[in-house]
Parts: structure tokens; sequence; C-alpha cells
């Protein structure tokens, strides 16, 4: 009741209002609206009249903007719905995918994809889906869909590089890596395309990307390696024979002198011009650069005794000493395997005592190594004595190692080690350290 009170008081103040205007100017005024159309009346009514229109005007125009404004939220709203939608559904599908649970996950994305047939992310997901269920093709057309639309990414770049790269298209896969590198030039992007090209034998084009890298300010911490990697690759490719190879080896390890894939190379080239001493001294470097690497000393050792010229006691020295070198830095069996090779060539190079020295001391070294040694171990390490004591002239205390060497004790009766040292008897004399 009061509302309604107030609507009259409110409409009566207003007609009052327009009474009091239309009587304050009862003059006659004469508005010309156009060429012939002309209104005579009160000014008051004239007055009344405009104010009327411009509110009428001002109505529509705040209509208009409202209905649209109206509209505006209204998509909004549903875009929010949408947007919030997508989300449940994504957090949906991770948790699918965290569960192991991938074929419902694929489910999941599949019908995200179906609503929305542009969402970048839910492609990159359900890529990764079907990489998980094994199925690389339908997870590289997935992505392949979205670069066909003519939407370029970055991700999705990546991604079907490495899908490519999987499948063994080398080549799609660089092509992916040089679109990364248009859109968004990144150290990664560099890096793969650089080892891609490597892989495919096109070395011109993996140094173009090691240049590329290098100007961007991405020099890696192993650089001179790389590019000594790099070049000893283009000279491989560009060799026609062994003599040009040969030719362009020699200053190249004169510029990379711990580069061991070339020194290595440059040896085996001179073992074939038989030029043995120049293939044991890059055989030295290689093994040197190399570091702890016995095998390499192994080599060395056995190059310097099958050389046919120079004096039988320099080279035996040298290849004992490359043997020796070859126990420094290792531990475990690999150091049991060291000292039973450098027994061997202690005895190829007519040393048997310093050999049987060796020999016997193999077992304590085992020990404080606190290894096991395998049987085949134990079996070349009764054989090695066995030919010491022959050329130290004990053939006959070489019995019980023959003995041994048949019949080895079973590894629940004693261990590798032991079994070294002590057959089903007294301990042999020969087995003691002299």
């Amino acid at each position: 009741m009061l509302r309604q009170f107030n609507r009259f008081i409110l409409l009566a103040v207003i007609i009052g209002a327009a009474l009091y205007i239309t009587l304050s100017n009862s003059e006659t005024v004469t508005l010309k609206v156009g060429p012939t159309l002309q209104v005579t009346t009160y000014a008051g009514v004239i007055y009344l009249g405009v104010f009327a229109l411009g509110c009428v005007a001002t109505s529509v125009v705040a209509l208009f903007f409202g209905v649209k404004g109206y509209f505006r939220e209204r998509k909004l709203r549903a875009a929010e719905r949408n947007r919030q939608a997508f989300f449940d559904l994504f957090i949906r599908a991770r948790s699918h995918m965290a569960s192991g649970e991938l074929a419902a996950a694929r489910d999941v994305w599949e019908q995200i994809l179906r609503h929305d047939r542009d969402n970048v992310m839910a492609r990159i997901e359900l890529s990764r889906t079907l990489e998980g269920l094994g199925d690389l093709r339908e997870a590289l057309r997935v992505l392949d869909e979205t670069r066909a639309a003519g939407r370029p990414n970055v991700e999705v770049l990546f991604r079907a590089a490495e899908l490519n790269q999987r499948l063994g298209n080398n080549t799609a896969a660089r092509d992916n890596l040089a679109l990364v590198l248009d859109i968004a030039p990144s150290k990664l992007a560099l890096e793969l395309a650089r080892d891609i090209s490597e892989q495919m034998g096109n070395i011109e084009d993996a140094l173009t990307y090691q240049d590329e890298l290098e100007r961007s300010g991405h020099s890696p911490d192993d650089l001179a390696s790389i590019r000594a990697r790099l070049a000893f690759a283009r000279i491989l490719q560009e060799s026609a024979n062994d003599s040009e190879l040969r030719a362009a080896l020699s200053p190249f390890v004169k510029r990379n002198p711990s580069f061991v894939p070339a020194l290595e190379r440059l040896a085996s080239l001179e073992v074939s011009l038989g030029n043995l001493d120049a293939a044991a001294e890059l055989l030295v470097k290689a093994a040197k650069a190399a570091g702890g690497d016995a095998a390499r000393w192994h080599k060395v050792s056995d190059l310097w005794l099958n050389l046919s010229q120079g004096d039988f006691k320099s080279r035996a020295d040298r290849a004992i000493a490359a043997a020796r070198s070859a126990t420094q830095g290792t531990h475990g069996l690999e150091r049991v395997r060291a000292e039973l090779f450098l027994a061997r060539t202690l005895l190829a190079g007519m040393r048997p005592e310093d050999a049987r020295q060796a020999l016997d001391s193999i077992c304590q070294l085992a020990d404080r190594e606190r290894v096991v040694m395998a049987e085949e171990l134990v079996r070349e390490h009764i054989a090695l004595q066995g030919l010491c004591m022959s050329r130290l002239g004990l053939v006959k205390d070489t019995s019980a190692l023959w003995e041994r060497l048949v019949e080895p004790s079973g590894p629940g009766s004693s261990s590798g080690n032991a079994a070294l040292l002590q057959s089903r008897g007294e301990p042999s004399p020969i087995l003691s350290t002299p």
C-alpha cells in the first residue's frame, strides 16, 4: 500500500510539473520540423515534447547497448561453463593417466575434442596417451591434424619431432624442428636438429646448426669435443680411400690430441700399412686420453708383443708397462681381470718369476676388493699358474693345479677365491707366495 501511494505521489508531482511548465510558457510557438511540416502550440508543450523525445531516444540507445551487453554476458557465461567443463574433464583424464588407465584417459580426451576440435592441449595429451598405449602412428596423426589446420604450436612440433624420431623418420623429425626454429629458436631445438642431422649423415647441416648454437650464445661446455666429433665425421665422409683418410687424420689428431676415435682410427690405418711403432704410440695416446679404460691398454700391450721388428726385450718392457697402466684406477672384478692380463703379458714377455708373484697375489687382491671370482676367472688363473710353473721348470708340481682345473670345487663347498688356494687335500706348496 505504501509503495502504491509513493507511486501516486510521484505521478502527481510529474503531472504538476508538466502543467506548471505549460502554463508558465503559454505563448504560442511554431516549431518547424521540415520544409513543409511545422507545429504551432504553446511553448511549454513544445518544451515537454522535446524533452519526452529525448528521453525516448536515450531509452532506445540504452536498450540497444543493454541487449548487446546481455548477449555478451550470456556468451561469456557459456564460455566459462565450457572452460570449467574442460578443466573438470582434464583433471579426470589426467587422473586416469596417473592411475595407468590409459584407455579411459583416451576416451576422455576424445570426448573433449568432440566438443572442441581446436583444443591443442587436449590433442597433445591425447598423443601422449596413445604413445603410452603403443600406437605411435595414431599419436602422430592426432598432432598432424593440428598442424594441417594451420595453427603452428611449438609444443606440438616438438612432440611430432619426438614421435617421428621414435618411428625412425629422422627427416620428418628434422623438418618439425626446422619449423620450431622458424617460430621460436631455442637451444634444445638446435641441439636436437644437430644430433638428428649427424645421425642422418648430413654433417654439413649438423655443423650449420652448431654454428647457429654458438652465434646465439648457447655454446655448450663440451664445445671442443662436439666440434672435433663433427669434424672427424666429415673427414670420414669426404675421404675416398685409406690414403686420403690417413692424410686428413694426421693433422687432425695434432689439433685434437685427446680425441680417442680419431687416434684409434689412425692407429688402425698405421697397422694396415705395417707402421706398428706409430700405431702403438697412437694407441698409447688414446689409452691415456680415455682415462681408466683397461681394454685400450690391452690393445697397446698386444700390439707391442706382436711387433716383429726391434729388440724383443724393449718391446716386452713396453707391453708390460701398458699392462701395468691398465691396472691403475680399476676396482673390483675389473682390477682382478687387469691383474690376470698383466700376468699373461709377463709370461709373454718371458718373465715367469714376475708372473708368478702377480698370480700368487690374485687371491689376496680379490679379498681386498671384496669380490668373488667367477668360474672362468678361476680357470684362467689356474691355467696361467700352470703355464708359469712349466716356464719355471716345475712341471711335476703342476698336478694339483690340473686336478683343480678338471674338478673345481662346487659353490657350496668353498668360494671361488678359496678354490684357488686349496685342493681337496693339503694346500699345494707351489701356490704359496715365494
